[in-house]
């Protein structure tokens, strides 16, 4: 019998974007949860962040908006089956297009796209999953929608939208298939490098 998966969900940690470091308090609690896996669902920003939550767990990293800008290319989406759910990881800008868009309808309307759009998009492009791993929006989901669940983590890194508390999401998967997602947050401390 398979046994249960605790993986540690990450996204938009934006390390050399909008931040110099991943949080110390961070990695921590990340060290502290001693997950089976780390998933990275995009914004990454700099290949030392994957290799240094490597040293802690096995790490994939999805390629987010911000990373196709600086350059840094990772896969757009990863698959798994675990313990009998199928899950997919992807950033969730959906392309470089719709999220040109999105900014184009901010500009004009004074309102961006809300979660659900995002999530819908997701769907058609994921049908085979049950689970669907997304960021990009900076904001906390775990939401059943066109009979999918829909996890978002929340920022990884201490910003305004989050409190200036780096978040982070722990997903375990019993060995029966039955997912339960814990959010967690940290209070940081004053960021050093890599």
């Amino acid at each position: 019998m398979p046994a249960d998966q605790r993986i540690l969900i990450l996204a938009d940690t934006h390390v050399g974007d909008r931040t110099n470091a991943l949080d110390p308090a961070l990695l921590r609690a990340i060290e502290a949860e001693k997950p089976d896996g780390i998933l990275h669902a995009g914004d990454v920003c700099l290949p030392e962040v994957v290799e240094r939550l490597a040293q802690i767990a096995p790490t994939d990293a999805v390629q987010g908006n911000r990373d196709w800008f600086l350059g840094y290319r990772l896969p757009l989406d990863y698959h798994y089956q675990i313990n009998g759910l199928n899950i997919t990881l992807a950033h969730g800008h959906i392309s470089i297009w719709q999220w040109f868009w999105n900014y184009v309808i901010l500009f004009l309307f004074g309102t961006m796209s809300g979660h659900r759009q995002f999530q819908t998009k997701l769907a058609e492009k994921y049908p085979l999953a049950d689970v669907i791993i997304y960021g990009h929006i900076h904001a906390r989901q775990d939401e059943l929608m066109a009979g999918k669940r829909f996890i978002n983590p929340g920022v990884s890194y201490p910003e305004r939208r989050n409190q200036f508390r780096s978040q982070y999401a722990v997903l375990t998967i019993s060995a029966e298939g039955k997912a339960r997602v814990e959010f967690k947050s940290v209070q940081p401390d004053a960021p050093t490098p890599l």
